[in-house]
């Protein structure tokens, strides 16, 4: 028995409790593959011209019946009461509630706002508490244009539904400066009521001029959708006057069953550059903080000239995963990634200074992360590194490609907590720079860190040597390095042990360069197998119980 029961969602757009729109019964219709299944119906049109219900064979069993009234195309609602049932087999049953079929809300034509002239964001808040939270069940369709906000944060804070949605694509511009941020989803609190089902969607925000904004914070409690959301001016967190929020867009959410999805947003102006010693205080493009506990999925979004990162996702419980995005010119760590937190497809790219310290990719907190597919592209100054592993935990990065032709810092810095098992698998490292320091590409500062087949090519531009990867953190032994099927060419050093250590396995890798060893050093349990060693070998300190086939040009 299919039973369909009245949507009691009131609105003020003028529906009265127990009405339901036409448009949202017949998307309920198809949805349920019902809208050919009128068998022996027909509906009567305005003009009285029958139209024909076309019927499936999967359909044939299902009738569809009413009360007998004409419906014609001056209707805009339907009540049906209780006086409409769908009949077919004994054990479908369906229930259309309140909660999935949301009222839509005009806000020019239900709302009275005007373009360019009323506080649309006024509006919607008037209209958002004028309901309980367990009939909050709306979206907000912003026609096509320009419109005003002068209402600073508007706090959604409880709703079963809550859309706002350009259609096709509204700007949203700031007119206030005392607007420092649109909006707050949600609660911290997780107690109910509590913010449902939240989505953004088709809307650009406007804070060109003497204005600053974030767009929102959202504490989602089920799920929620940011998607094709862009800011238009620059960011000017810092100015003493009207500077706005910390965060442009942030999302945490408050369960670990919620999910969460940002789509195709576009944060590309920056923020305005202030002389200080660091990014702290600087607006924020994309992040998920402490309080997130959910998934967050951010696809698709790009991140450019920001001074305080361009995805800060780090600190929270939860677990961010990025796709296809890509981060330009921001300072701070392009894109930095907390625990269980991963990165697929993405590209950082450097071609100007942002005039503050900055990395490209950043793994923090407790590790089991997982990176596949980076692409890093620099051209400018590093102070720090490409990539930063400082971890607690495992992390495995895959096909990732570096390509550095600027100057001084590092391509690759590893200084986890020592038992976090770092993996390199399939990495390439096109080092082009022009130092001014004698360096190396990479450092290796932790425990248990793996590359296989990996290729480091390194060739200074400058008078200045650069070298391959270097073990080392001054302090300790470092144990377990595995160098499996990877290539390493440098302009003298390849590979260099400036550390105590045991258990390394070193094995079918081409080493173009020097391979040596520091004189106070002792390396013992080595495995050393296979490997191609197209340059001099110096192990200036002690070798203790090596395996291997040794072509040193000289006995161990």
């Amino acid at each position: 028995m299919l039973v369909m029961e009245e949507d009691n969602q009131e609105d003020r757009s003028g529906s009265a409790i127990g009405e339901t729109s036409r448009r949202s019964y017949v998307r309920m219709l198809g949805a349920l593959g019902l809208g050919g299944a009128l068998s022996g119906v027909a509906a009567t049109n305005s003009r009285n011209t029958g139209i024909a219900a076309a019927q499936s064979q999967e359909a044939a069993t299902i009738a569809v019946s009413d009360s007998g009234t004409t419906v014609d195309d001056d209707v805009s609602h339907l009540d049906f009461g209780a006086s409409i049932s769908v009949t077919g087999t004994d054990t479908d049953t369906v229930t259309v509630r309140g909660e999935t079929n949301p009222n839509v809300v005009d806000v020019r034509d239900d709302l009275g706002v005007e373009p360019e002239a009323d506080d649309l964001w006024g509006a919607i808040e008037d209209h958002y508490y004028s309901f309980e939270p367990t009939e909050r069940n709306h979206c907000y369709k912003i026609p096509a244009g320009t419109w005003y906000v002068d209402t600073d944060n508007v706090h959604f804070d409880a709703h079963e539904f809550l859309g706002i949605v350009g259609e096709p694509f509204a700007v949203l511009e700031v007119t206030d400066q005392d607007v420092d941020r649109l909006m707050t989803v949600g609660t911290i609190d997780t107690s109910l009521p509590n913010a449902q089902r939240t989505i953004l969607r088709n809307v650009q925000v406007d804070i060109r001029g003497e204005y600053d904004a974030g767009i929102c914070r959202w504490f989602t409690y089920r799920y929620g959708l940011i998607e094709n959301v862009s800011m238009r001016g620059q960011r000017n967190k810092r100015e003493p006057t009207y500077g706005g929020d910390l965060h442009t867009i942030m999302v945490d959410g408050r369960l670990p069953t919620t999910t969460n999805v940002i789509r195709n947003c576009h944060l590309v102006n920056g923020d305005t550059y202030y002389d200080r010693d660091s990014h702290f205080g600087f607006a924020i493009p994309f992040a998920s903080e402490i309080y997130n506990r959910g998934t967050n999925h951010w696809e698709s979004c790009k991140a450019a000239g920001y001074i305080s990162h361009g995805f800060y996702l780090s600190h929270d419980s939860g677990r961010n995963v990025l796709s296809d995005c890509h981060t330009h010119n921001c300072a701070a760590a392009h894109i930095r990634l907390g625990t269980n937190d991963s990165a697929r497809n993405c590209r950082i790219s450097m071609t100007e200074h942002p005039g503050i310290p900055w990395t490209g990719l950043w793994l923090d907190d407790g590790g089991n992360q997982r990176i596949d597919g980076l692409n890093v592209t620099n051209e400018v100054r590093k102070d720090t590194e490409l990539v930063r592993l400082t971890q607690d935990g495992p992390a495995r990065l895959t096909n990732v490609s570096l390509t550095d032709e600027g100057t001084d810092g590092r391509a690759i810095r590893i200084d986890d907590s020592g038992d976090a098992q770092a993996v390199f698998d399939c990495c390439s490292l096109t080092d082009r720079t022009s130092p001014s320091v004698s360096d190396y590409a990479v450092s290796v500062r932790s425990s248990r860190v793996t590359f296989t087949d990996c290729e480091f090519d390194v060739s200074s531009q400058s008078s200045t040597d650069r070298h391959g990867l270097f073990v080392t953190d001054g302090d300790g032994s470092i144990n377990r390095i595995r160098i499996d099927g990877c290539s390493i060419d440098s302009d003298d050093a390849s590979l260099r042990f400036a550390e105590s250590g045991a258990d390394h396995s070193v094995e079918s890798s081409f080493f173009d360069g020097l391979v040596m060893s520091d004189p106070d050093t002792e390396l013992s349990n080595v495995l050393w197998t296979g490997n191609r060693h197209y340059g001099e070998t110096d192990f200036r300190g002690q070798q203790v119980q090596w395996q291997g086939d040794f072509n040193f040009g000289y006995e161990l």
